[in-house]
């Protein structure tokens, strides 16, 4: 069995209102959160803003202080006077914190891999490699300020990489990137957890790298996990059977009207036809659905089961639907 790299326990961040700093009134950011990463594992966080993600990421990274609970991070607690803990780790922060613009993609590699411990010799080989893998080797002697939106993000992920950590933390890693940038971290990020084995956290809103990249999910509402789980678990357990059907939208010449029937959304009229969803809580559902489309003399043309995809489920679990 794989080891726990990151472990949250009871993980709480309070802060004092800001709308009234001699107000008594306390806001709750996380509110007792645990879960843990294995080595080789990509674990992934969702929540809507305000929810609580980057609180969390922040609290891992040792950049805010929990208020109560407690982390490991491959084995070593990261409470105050404990920064042996974060030699393993390294991040990603959303937005152009992870590197200086001023330096070269190279100086960058040397000044952050020199901050760590990491000898000059050994930085020369990882960062060869790692700017030949992340297609900016070419820019390699350029100032960063100069770089595209995705080579800075493929710079900053050669930033997080160069230490060699056992724990990456990933803050919406490819989020507003090209397709070919986009592409490239998401090839280096699974090889790093598959082949290298490193527990991976990642937090991001789009629900499509999410699917492709996550082994397993935390869904957190209000500083709380609502829902956690493979994408597989979560969809067996939150969704319902899905059915396409597709209509003739005459009758005898006659335009027909679609009647009004529960579980039904998404209608559409394309092509001479109507097309709508039907949902179901079990897959019996369907037959009185269609009974009432044949007592009607509609003709039907189409009838496929679908399913529910992972941002459906993540909008009903958050009660944003």
């Amino acid at each position: 069995m794989n080891k726990s790299k990151v472990e949250c326990r009871s993980l709480t961040k309070v802060y004092k209102s800001w709308l009234n700093w001699s107000s008594k009134k306390n806001v709750s950011a996380v509110n007792g959160v645990s879960f843990s990463i294995k080595e080789g594992e990509v674990y992934s966080i969702l929540g809507p803003n305000g929810a609580g993600k980057s609180t969390i990421i922040k609290m891992i990274a040792g950049l805010i202080t929990p208020t109560s609970g407690e982390i490991l991070i491959d084995g070593k607690e990261t409470r105050r006077g404990a920064s042996g803990a974060f030699h393993s780790l390294s991040a990603i922060l959303e937005g152009p914190r992870n590197v200086y613009w001023r330096l070269s993609p190279l100086e960058n590699l040397h000044y952050f891999g020199n901050l760590r411990g990491i000898p000059s010799r050994v930085i020369e080989e990882r960062a060869d490699d790692l700017l030949k893998k992340l297609e900016i080797d070419g820019k390699k002697r350029n100032q960063s300020q100069h770089l595209s939106r995705g080579m800075l993000q493929k710079l900053a992920l050669a930033v997080a990489l160069i230490t060699d950590p056992k724990v990456l933390l990933l803050d919406e890693p490819t989020l507003g990137l090209d397709v070919s940038s986009a592409r490239k971290i998401k090839e280096i990020i699974k090889s790093k957890a598959y082949d290298d084995k490193k527990a991976i956290l990642l937090t991001t809103h789009q629900m499509g790298l999410v699917e492709e990249m996550a082994d397993r999910i935390a869904i957190v509402k209000e500083g709380k996990i609502v829902a956690e789980g493979t994408p597989r678990e979560l969809k067996q357990i939150f969704s319902h059977d899905v059915y396409k059907i597709k209509i003739r939208d005459t009758i005898a010449g006659k335009k027909f009207k679609l009647p009004q029937i529960a579980g039904m959304k998404d209608v559409q009229n394309e092509d001479g036809a109507i097309g709508f969803r039907f949902t179901s809580k079990q897959h019996t559902d369907i037959y009185p659905c269609l009974d009432k489309l044949k007592k009607m003399k509609a003709e039907i043309i189409q009838v496929s089961r679908d399913s529910e995809d992972l941002e459906e489920i993540f909008l009903k679990i958050t009660g944003r639907t």
